[in-house]
């Protein structure tokens, strides 16, 4: 009898944990998945933001809910990230300069992205089947850290424009050693979000330290708003990115997927195989390699095989519904943890989260 009343009663912390830590981690996830699509799809084109912002979300909530419900490793997060960005980025400069010469336009770029994303996924299952998971740790170290160092300096590279403002378009070097090109208020604002988020940890460990300086950064642009009218002006203002518009559902996403495979041949694998291999690898070391973290901190053991199989099945999803790929992602994952989800059902509360941030609160 005991027994049985006891069961519920501490079924509800592990559920409410599960809840608060997939929502800090949807915090977390949701704004770098947009970043990381928007970073990806801007190599196509100015035009091409809205449709890379919300390339990230549906990543992220495909990602969220699927490939926890296979994997089942506790408290793991997945979602898009930046090697993903890195090497999509990369194909997409690749391919507008033309693999052989000849320069292909974004409309016949976008089909060889998501063929791109699906081979990945596929090579991933694959991985899983055969007991990749196991051979994926005897990959050198220093090779995964030097790559992802790498994506970090040229993703560093790319957000110094937008940190000192000055106009698009300004080769890199220029505009550094320029400064009549500065906006002094990005400057300012830019430092000060990440002054707070270095700070934040030792004042609090309770609310992500991303949250608190998103916060910061933006109380700091609308401080300088008051002395400078034009920072709330949308129009020509090259602080901030403005309205994204945005059409279409996921049964639309997923039919132009699908149709947009038709359209490719033998010749458009060869482009983009060795790119998918790339992908399916890093993808999936980053994923095992947080893992590896999580069994440290929740006292487990994850299934490497399982995990690449749901990995993969989740970027499958994510293909479906016009997403970005992804893998688990060691940012969102350590903040679901502190903020207390333990099990698989943290990460698809997390991919909830997204969806119902995408639908309900997209215009914010």
């Amino acid at each position: 009898m005991n027994e049985r009343v006891a069961h519920p009663i501490d079924e509800v912390p592990a559920w409410m944990d599960d809840v608060w830590g997939g929502l800090a981690a949807m915090l977390v996830a949701l704004p770098s998945s947009i970043a990381f699509g928007v970073l990806a799809y801007t190599a196509l084109g100015p035009e091409y933001v809205a449709q890379g912002a919300v390339v990230g979300i549906l990543g992220a909530a495909a990602l969220g809910l699927v490939a926890p419900l296979v994997g089942r490793t506790s408290g793991l997060i997945s979602a898009p990230c930046a090697p993903a960005a890195a090497v999509l980025t990369a194909l997409v400069t690749e391919l507008l300069a033309g693999p052989d010469g000849n320069a292909l336009t974004p409309a016949a770029i976008l089909p060889l992205i998501a063929l791109t994303a699906l081979l990945a996924a596929l090579f991933q299952v694959i991985y899983g089947l055969i007991g990749g998971g196991r051979l994926i740790k005897f990959i050198p170290y220093p090779v995964v850290s030097g790559y992802l160092s790498g994506v970090g300096v040229l993703i560093a590279l790319s957000q110094i424009p937008k940190l000192f403002g000055y106009p698009k378009g300004t080769p890199l070097f220029q505009g550094l050693t320029s400064p009549e090109l500065w906006k002094w208020q990005g400057l300012v604002v830019g430092l000060a979000t990440i002054v707070i988020m270095e700070a934040a940890p030792h004042i609090t460990k309770k609310i992500p330290a991303a949250i608190i300086g998103l916060l910061g950064g933006m109380l700091t642009y609308f401080v300088l708003a008051l002395f400078s009218s034009g920072l709330l002006q949308i129009q020509g203002n090259p602080l901030v990115i403005g309205s994204i518009q945005t059409s279409g559902s996921f049964l639309g996403a997923a039919l132009d997927r699908a149709a947009s495979l038709l359209t490719l041949d033998f010749a458009s694998v060869r482009i983009v195989l060795i790119p998918a291999l790339t992908l399916s690898v890093l993808l999936s070391i980053d994923t095992l390699k947080t893992c590896v973290v999580l069994d440290v901190l929740t006292h487990n053991r994850h299934n490497s095989d399982r995990e690449l199989i749901g990995q993969g099945i989740g970027n499958c999803a994510a293909f479906l519904v016009g997403g970005m790929p992804g893998a688990g992602t060691a940012g969102p994952t350590l903040v679901n943890i502190t903020s207390g989800g333990k099990t698989p059902r943290s990460g698809a509360i997390e991919g909830a989260l997204v969806l119902i941030a995408f639908f309900f609160m997209g215009p914010l």
